[in-house]
Order: structure tokens, then C-alpha cells, then sequence
């Protein structure tokens, strides 16, 4: 097999340090490279140190972009499609519903593989206005129909497109990476913000309405506990929430907001958590879940399908908590009976550790988009 001219679209730029598309991103790519084919993608130059232009083999490319919520990640998409049309690429690899929009610029270019992967119901979520929602709704029956092999991350949502858009997508779970056994790490980010090890619950994530921080914020402040309640995370274009969190969380002393944290120091909130909160009420497959099973953390998460999912024949139990979605009382409920029984949650998320090890690997992910993209690749140049 001859090497690939791969351009993935539509993340907002790598190094990773974004959200979860980056990271799906930066991992696969990579992998691809170490398979021996080429992998570029596209940066936008604003606030960007533009002397960066590879990373872990990957090539990076700068363009141009607007500042604004809603159109930045799409000119830049959109600036990115037309470079790779008129370029030397074989495959142009689309992320998430808006950047998706864009495939039929790709679709011009004769024996050119256009691929989309969707990582959610991006139209369905709440931090869009009016404008911005018809948009992406717009977008979401072009991502369904125009690439040539449409991707999702989860079952939930392959069920999702076959129901909404009769779209027959294909299922390609994103990964993990088992962390190392005992890495030296510095503990300063403990310290700055007065923690104790497995003496505080984790969420991580971007700050938004659909990942539901203040329904958990508002369950744990029912509990009578000295743990604390570590919320990681900043905002996307959501700078109200963020603030309406800010003020729930100075309502109890108890609960700290990090703001974004990355790297080494976020390493070290996984590993010295006593268990993890997912109460979202929109996902595609959150990646955090999977990362806190993996450093073996309990889980309490919300009952949606991607989160049910990763979970499979574990069902509800210790270790994999599960409540209603947006059911407050539920949350607090299932939070109180994991703090009850540490020890036997910990127990229970050592199967759940071992479920997402053996189910999500990025190396798996990478083999697949290979193949995928060379039978595209195939059946457009026998046709």
C-alpha cells in the first residue's frame, strides 16, 4: 500500500488543548503517521506561534480566520477545503458538523476520498442562538449526504443519524491511552488549590450547558461531606454559564473551578481523585469518561445512551453509577451512596477499567480510518 496525503478539517488546531475533536485528532493522526503516511492539518494563525509546524510527525499547516463565535472554526473549515481541494491530498478527513458543511468543495476533486467524522449532535446544542442553529441544521443533512463515507463515534449516535437523516454511518469508537504506572509528577497543582489525595470528585470539560456542571454542582451541595468537588474546565463561547457556575460554586466552599487544565497537571487530578462525575445531558462519545475509567476511577454519570454505552453489560453498580439525566435529587443520591462504600466503588470501576481498555484503543480507530480510506480510495479509481 503507497503512502497517503491525509488533510483532516475542522479542529480547532493541534497541539491538542481545545476539546475532545483535537484530541481525536491528534491521536489518530499520529498513528497514521507511524503507519507511514503523511498527515496535515490546519491551524488558524490567529493567536497561533506559527514557528510550530510539526508535531508527533504531523504537519501543520497555518491559515487565516475571523474572531468570531460563530464563524471561526468555519472560515477557517471553509479556507481548509479549498486549499486541500486544489492541493496534492488523496483523502480529505472533515470533523464535527460545521466544518462539514464544507464537503462538497472536496467533492469536486476527481478521485479525492472525503471522509466526515461526527462527533455529536453539534445543532443540538444549547449554547448556539437562532441563526447559528439553522446553520448547523443546514449542515447536518450536508455532512449526512455529501462526503463519501460518513463516521460516528458511538452507537448511540449511528442510531442518531439513521433515524434523523436515513444516514448509514459507520462506527468507529475513539480511544484511550492506559497511563503509565508510575509516572513523576509534580503535585503543585494540589497544593495550589488545597487538595488532598481521593479526598475530592473530578469533572472535566469544556464548560458548556449540555455537559450539565450545575446539575452536579447542585446535587453535591446536598451532601453532608468534607470531600471537595474539583470542576476543570473553561468556557466555549459561554462566558454567561461560566458565570452562573461561578456563582452556584461560591454558595459552598467545598467546590473549586480550575479553570482549564492540561498536561502533567490534569495527569495528576486523574490519578489522585477519589471518582468521577459525568452528569451531561448531550453527548457523542465524551472522552473523559473513557480517560477516568482507564486511571481506574469510579464513575456517577447521567443515564444518556453514549455514557450507558461504555458501560455495556456492566450496567448500574458500584464502581459505574448511573441517574436519570437532569434528575438533581438522583445525582445526589447516587453521589451519597459512592461516598458511603469508597472501597467497594473502587473495586467495581476496576471492571470498568479493564472494559475500556479492551474496547477503546486509538490504535485500533487509526487501523480502521486506513482501511476505510483505502477502499475509498480503490472504488474511486476503478469507477
Amino acid at each position: 500500500m503507497r503512502p497517503l496525503r491525509i488533510a483532516m478539517i475542522g479542529q480547532q488546531g493541534i497541539p491538542a488543548s481545545h476539546g475532545g475533536v483535537e484530541r481525536v485528532v491528534e491521536e489518530v493522526s499520529a498513528r497514521l503517521v507511524a503507519a507511514g503516511h503523511e498527515v496535515t492539518v490546519f491551524n488558524t494563525i490567529r493567536d497561533a506561534d506559527r514557528s510550530l509546524t510539526e508535531h508527533r510527525g504531523i504537519r501543520i499547516r497555518y491559515l487565516p480566520s475571523t474572531a468570531g463565535k460563530h464563524t471561526g472554526n468555519l472560515t477557517l473549515s471553509a479556507l481548509s477545503a479549498l486549499v486541500v481541494a486544489a492541493g496534492p491530498y488523496d483523502v480529505a478527513h472533515f470533523h464535527a458538523i460545521g466544518p462539514s458543511m464544507f464537503t462538497p468543495i472536496c467533492r469536486l476533486r476527481p478521485g479525492m476520498a472525503v471522509v466526515t467524522t461526527l462527533h455529536g449532535r453539534d445543532d443540538q446544542r444549547a449554547k448556539w442562538g437562532g441563526m447559528a442553529r439553522r446553520i448547523l441544521t443546514v449542515a447536518a443533512h450536508i455532512s449526512a449526504r455529501a462526503p463519501h463515507r460518513v463516521l460516528v463515534v458511538s452507537r448511540a449516535l449511528q442510531d442518531d443519524m439513521l433515524a434523523s437523516f436515513g444516514c448509514e454511518a459507520l462506527y468507529v469508537p475513539n480511544g484511550v491511552v492506559e497511563p503509565a504506572p508510575d509516572p513523576t509528577l509534580s503535585t503543585g497543582i494540589l497544593d495550589r488549590f488545597g487538595l488532598e489525595p481521593r479526598r475530592f470528585l473530578l469533572s472535566v470539560g469544556r464548560l458548556v450547558p449540555e455537559k450539565a456542571v450545575d446539575d452536579a454542582i447542585r446535587a453535591f451541595s446536598g451532601l453532608n461531606s468534607d470531600m471537595r468537588f474539583v470542576v476543570v474546565g473553561g468556557s466555549s463561547n459561554t462566558d454567561d454559564y461560566v458565570e452562573q457556575l461561578r456563582a452556584l460554586a461560591a454558595q459552598d466552599p467545598r467546590v473549586v473551578l480550575t479553570g482549564p487544565v492540561y498536561g502533567d497537571d490534569l495527569e495528576v487530578l486523574y490519578r489522585s481523585a477519589a471518582g468521577f462525575v459525568v452528569p451531561s445531558r448531550l453527548e457523542g462519545m465524551p472522552l473523559t469518561f473513557l480517560e477516568a475509567a482507564a486511571h481506574g476511577l469510579p464513575v456517577i454519570a447521567s443515564d444518556i445512551p453514549p455514557n450507558l454505552e461504555i458501560v455495556g453489560d456492566l450496567g448500574s453498580g458500584p464502581g459505574h453509577r448511573f441517574a436519570p439525566v437532569g434528575d438533581i435529587i438522583a445525582l445526589e443520591h447516587e453521589l451519597s451512596a459512592f461516598l458511603a462504600e469508597p472501597e467497594v466503588e473502587r473495586h467495581g470501576a476496576k471492571e470498568l477499567r479493564e472494559q475500556v481498555l479492551r474496547g477503546y484503543s486509538w490504535d485500533t480507530a487509526a487501523a480502521e480510518l486506513e482501511r476505510i480510506y483505502v477502499e475509498l480510495l480503490d472504488r474511486r479509481s476503478r469507477a
